[in-house]
């Protein structure tokens, strides 16, 4: 058939071409465009567009067909194609996505992973090569290598007095980890429950909860002073991070009473 295209933008012209179906970039008719199909497939990345034609109504009531790029994948022209010498069909073969379903599978994944696989195991039989005359086996290399690299791990216990040894093993305890990271998760929780035009009962009851939630990490953070006193206490990072939670919940806490529309922002950014 012929389609009219109107040269220059010229509506009173139009100028009558024959229709002309050409394959896609990427097609199996042959074995070399098949294999760099797949092999753009087993990429990820890229699958191609496609140049497909479509019509469109001018405002002068004419139609007019004109190129235009879809980004239809490789998976969608292997669906609508037909047989041959004939033009896409839509969703003509939809079992074709079988194949490149199959074929991700078994070649994307599988074999790339075993080539992978294979090329470390053969760099790490090479690198065995310079141990071939040592005495000592992989374990026992490995076992002086770890020695030779490991430090010493920093532990404060007090041991000059019994009040702050049992304040120290309470804070370190499991348990008390256990329950402070239910806290946080419960009190990450609450932060969340807010929402627009919320009624004034639950609000009153989530402040309720912050304050509830704030008032037990302010004794954490007392414990673990008492039990590390200063010096040891800010010399751990997570500490730091705990006491500047804290000090953020007590300036939101004293911010939501001064400028109650505020107060949001800086939970959010608790």
């Amino acid at each position: 058939g012929t389609y009219l295209v109107f040269e220059d933008g010229n509506v009173d012209k139009p100028v009558s071409k024959e229709r002309e179906w050409s394959n896609n970039r990427f097609h199996f008719d042959d074995v070399q465009k098949a294999m760099l199909t797949l092999f753009t497939v087993s990429t990820f990345e890229g699958w191609p567009s496609y140049v497909s034609n479509q019509y469109i109504f001018s405002q002068y009531g004419t139609i007019q067909l004109y190129d235009t790029i879809s980004f239809y994948s490789l998976l969608y022209v292997s669906i609508d194609s037909h047989t041959e010498n004939f033009g896409p069909i839509y969703n003509y073969r939809p079992l074709v996505a079988t194949y490149y379903i199959i074929y991700i599978i078994v070649i994307a994944f599988f074999m790339v992973n075993i080539f992978v696989g294979f090329v470390i195991v053969t760099f790490q039989n090479e690198g065995e090569q310079e141990y071939k005359n040592c005495d000592l086996d992989k374990n026992q290399r490995n076992c002086i290598e770890f020695a030779l690299k490991a430090k010493p791990v920093r532990r404060y216990i007090p041991n000059d007095d019994r009040i702050q040894y049992k304040v120290w093993w309470f804070v370190t305890s499991q348990l008390f980890e256990y329950t402070i990271f239910i806290l946080i998760m419960m009190n990450t929780i609450t932060l969340s429950m807010k929402f627009y035009r919320q009624p004034q009962p639950y609000t009153e009851w989530l402040d309720f909860l912050n304050l509830l939630f704030t008032a037990v990490f302010a004794l954490e953070f007392v414990f673990k002073l008492a039990a590390f006193r200063f010096q040891n206490y800010f010399g751990d990072a997570w500490n730091v991070f705990d006491f500047i939670i804290v000090l953020g919940s007590f300036i939101d806490i004293v911010y939501s009473e001064v400028t109650t529309s505020s107060g949001t922002k800086v939970s959010i950014n608790r």
